[in-house]
């Protein structure tokens, strides 16, 4: 038997027709349903052509149910007195938005958290830098004595601040014409860019503002320079090279010096005897180093002897192997320290190498008149220092026997040092008698002022101290050395006056 091939019927989709384009009578059809009579349509059918019919009108109504009031121009709103056309409703996803942008749950962090982070914002770590101290004195334009500086209401003042704030972009291309501002001008200008200059001072900078006539013309040179402010400078290893004026060379051309008769008579030499660049400085302010070193120090004090005003400040202990505190050595004898002193020298009051390497400035700077020691309280005993016999030490009585003035500041004020009695700790018990809510992060704040009060005060009571001995030192050989002191300072030493007298509290 033939096989029966199944056909795939394929049904059309029924896709309904609008209203408008459906005639009266129904579509013609060959067959027996050609003549259908249209009585003949379906429930079904019926229920799909209303709804069809009144799709239009749904979407009109609910257009105008999301407009209820008609718009009216806000010129004729107050004349007609027609009120506000709402605002729409905030959409689902905004609320979300904002939950999102909502920190994490439960409390927030104590304030003390913040404060004393690492991590903290730095608004509030700025906060907390001045609750501990008042003003920072340790940068500041008249470091060293009798240096001229400019009004801060002038014109010269502003100039000389905005060269140094872009020193790096006038080094580039005013590098020809910086050779060429008087002596005056370039003292201030290192003080002003010791201050104000986001870049320290290099080797660079100074050959280039200290050119002479011989290498440029019009150039003023360093003959007459007096004050040289290299604060915070970055040229301490090559302090040497700057301070030496390079002896000129033999020069093959030229004609050949002639022969003396006599070898008694002495030949000028074509050699010149080094000296100093810089003849006539008095003045020298090395404060702030970013990478301190005594070494080079010691080694420039040929080139330093007519200095009358030395400035040493914020320098720490005076140390020729400062990154060997830790480190022995094996010997048969047993394990020895590496260097003169460890990390418990200044615990233990052994100051012998700082005061060598002082005694050795000293010998030095002969002619030395005023020193600044600011910042380096954590020294200052070394000044004093003795050996068991009596000996070693500054000699105050010899190299520094024409010392007049020892300027030795902690470069900051603690907060409450003006009279006022603050800074009282309180006490867990004080809540239950006023029934008031206690202020944890008040009483933190006080107590870490009080203590850092004391502490300050206590360093001051070491530097009066160490002047008692110094002082005792020059009794009846050389003249008196006075430790400049400011006004909060003076202050403090009535207190102390007030304290030892009565057994009163500082603070």
């Amino acid at each position: 038997m033939p096989k029966k091939h199944n056909r795939i019927q394929y049904s059309k989709p029924n896709i309904p027709v609008h209203p408008s384009l459906s005639s009266s009578t129904g579509p013609t059809h060959h067959g027996a349903h050609a003549h259908a009579p249209e009585s003949s349509t379906s429930v079904n059918d019926l229920i799909q052509r209303l709804r069809r019919s009144q799709a239009p009108s749904t979407v009109e109504r609910n257009h105008s149910d999301s407009n209820p009031h008609p718009s009216v121009h806000p010129s004729l709103k107050s004349i007609l007195q027609v009120p506000d056309t709402p605002a729409p409703r905030p959409r689902p996803q905004a609320a979300a938005a904002r939950r999102r942008q909502r920190g994490p749950a439960g409390p927030p962090p104590p304030r003390s958290w913040l404060v004393d982070s690492i991590h903290a914002p730095r608004s509030l770590r700025a906060a907390s830098a001045s609750a501990e101290s008042v003003h920072d004195v340790s940068r500041r334009l008249d470091r060293l004595p009798g240096l001229y500086l400019p009004d801060e209401r002038s014109l010269m003042h502003q100039t000389l601040k905005s060269m140094a704030d872009n020193w790096a972009w006038h080094m580039e291309y005013d590098q020809y014409y910086l050779a060429t501002l008087p002596e005056l001008l370039k003292q201030a200008l290192l003080a002003y860019i010791a201050v104000y200059s986001p870049q320290p001072t290099t080797r660079a900078a100074l050959e280039l503002l200290f050119l002479d006539d011989t290498t440029l013309e019009d150039a003023t040179g360093c003959e007459a320079i007096t004050h040289l402010d290299l604060s915070g400078a970055a040229t301490l290893k090559d302090l040497s090279k700057i301070f030496e004026k390079q002896s000129p060379a033999l020069t093959s051309a030229g004609p050949a010096a002639p022969i003396p008769d006599t070898w008694d008579t002495l030949a000028p030499s074509p050699f010149t005897t080094p000296t100093t660049r810089f003849p006539a400085l008095t003045h020298l302010s090395l404060a702030h180093p970013p990478s301190p070193s005594w070494r080079p120090l010691l080694s420039t004090l040929p080139h330093l002897r007519s200095l009358t005003h030395l400035s040493l400040a914020h320098w720490p202990a005076p140390s020729l192997t400062p990154n060997a505190k830790t480190a022995t050595l094996a010997s048969p004898a047993g394990t020895v320290r590496y260097g003169a002193s460890d990390m418990y020298s200044a615990s233990d009051g052994d100051w012998s190498e700082a005061a060598g390497i002082l005694r050795r400035l000293g010998r030095g700077t002969l002619c030395l008149k005023w020193l600044d020691l600011d910042g380096c309280v954590a020294w200052i005993r070394a000044l004093a220092w003795t050996d068991a016999d009596g000996a070693g030490g500054v000699d105050w009585t010899g190299a520094w026997r024409g010392l007049e003035a020892v300027r030795c500041a902690q470069g900051w004020l603690p907060r409450g040092l003006d009279g006022d009695r603050d800074g009282a700790v309180l006490h867990v018990g004080d809540e239950g008698r006023d029934g008031a809510e206690w202020d944890v992060e008040g009483e933190r704040s006080r107590y870490r002022e009080k203590v850092t009060r004391e502490a300050w005060v206590e360093r001051e009571v070491e530097v009066r101290r160490v002047e008692t001995l110094v002082g005792a030192k020059r009794r009846g050989r050389a003249g008196r050395v006075v430790f400049e002191k400011t006004e909060v300072e003076e202050w403090v030493d009535r207190m102390l006056g007030e304290r030892s007298r009565g057994g009163g509290d500082v603070g």
